[in-house]
């Protein structure tokens, strides 16, 4: 089956149970990818994190945008889809500090906030992380197949590395 990659944009959410699908995150800075995937019926999510919280008050921008909306509402589309909520495996990555070295230090360091606020929200759904690739100051592409349940993370510096296999049988992953 010809792999098909599935951009998955700033302030979206994708799930996917096509087994030639790759859903993808391009260019993390401070966002943050958080990946989900079902190992029983191969499937896979992903949402690409923006802002940690809707109280701004711009939902209408769009509910992924935002971590405190946009995490529930990923969880809820792979149920919805079919996927158990207690079989989820997950993983993040992004939450780079992008403008530290822009002499702004710690000011606006969105991706901590991107990173916590995640966290938050999964703690909420009663989930949590199994492994990530979160801070420091690189943006990462994040790509996550949906026949294996791998994910592999990109950075100029160090390359490709694989993150995580969620389709593995322990449930751990793998390096």
């Amino acid at each position: 089956m010809p792999e098909q990659v599935i951009a998955v944009n700033m302030g979206q959410l994708e799930v996917s149970r096509r087994g030639g699908d790759v859903l993808a995150a391009l260019g993390l800075g401070s966002c943050v990818a958080v990946c989900v995937y079902d190992p029983r019926v191969r499937m896979g999510g992903m949402i690409h994190v923006v802002l940690p919280s809707s109280a701004i008050g711009r939902e209408r921008e769009g509910p992924a945008k935002f971590a405190d909306l946009g995490v529930p509402r990923l969880v809820a589309a792979m149920v919805k889809e079919g996927g158990s909520h207690q079989r989820l495996r997950l993983v993040m990555a992004g939450g780079a500090n992008v403008l530290s070295s822009m002499n702004h230090g710690n000011a606006l360091d969105i991706g901590s906030r991107n990173v916590a606020a995640v966290l938050a929200a999964l703690e909420t759904e009663k989930l949590s992380v199994w492994k990530s690739d979160v801070g420091g100051k690189t943006s990462r592409t994040v790509r996550l197949s949906v026949a294996s349940g791998t994910v592999r993370v990109k950075t100029l510096r160090m390359g490709e590395k694989v993150l995580a296999t969620l389709g593995g049988g322990n449930g751990q992953g793998s390096d």
